[in-house]
């Protein structure tokens, strides 16, 4: 997943712009065929929630490949649509719309955090602030009241 993201992120950015290249990867990564790569790799390792704890970190790090795989994807069809002629204006929409079901499909998948890693590690007490009684604040006050 990252190797493919980062091909998009290569494609999009290259200067001067090649809209072949672009086009190839991008056909590559949301084409109808080939999207069942990247979203049965997510239906397989992302649908549960791990069992063993040992591996949240991992099942974490998959799914923010796969966010950033997307927002790449995303970027590659606005970037096509800049670089197409007018003969390619359906191909532009094919795109686009296989980008939005593969989007959509990941959608679940890559929004569901595992609670386990958002739980704070110590508890924090929570103390009653009142930050003019604080010690800083008393030097200053005092340091003012002598020096008037």
């Amino acid at each position: 997943m990252k190797k493919k993201t980062l091909q998009l992120a290569v494609a999009v950015h290259q200067e001067p712009p090649d809209a072949k290249m672009l086009q190839m990867v991008l056909q590559g990564s949301v084409g109808a065929t080939v999207n069942q790569g990247p979203l049965e790799v997510a239906q397989v390792f992302l649908a549960e929630i791990p069992a063993d704890p040992k591996l949240y970190r991992h099942h974490n790090k998959l799914r923010l490949c796969f966010k950033e795989f997307i927002m790449r994807c995303g970027e590659a069809v606005e970037k096509n649509k800049r670089l197409i002629t007018a003969e390619q204006r359906e191909y532009q929409t094919e795109l686009k719309k296989n980008y939005n079901k593969l989007r959509e499909s990941l959608r679940p998948m890559i929004e569901r955090k595992i609670p386990e890693l958002y739980k704070p590690i110590f508890r924090v007490e929570s103390q009653k602030r009142d930050s003019f009684h604080r010690s800083s604040f008393r030097k200053c006050e005092t340091q003012l009241s002598q020096g008037s």
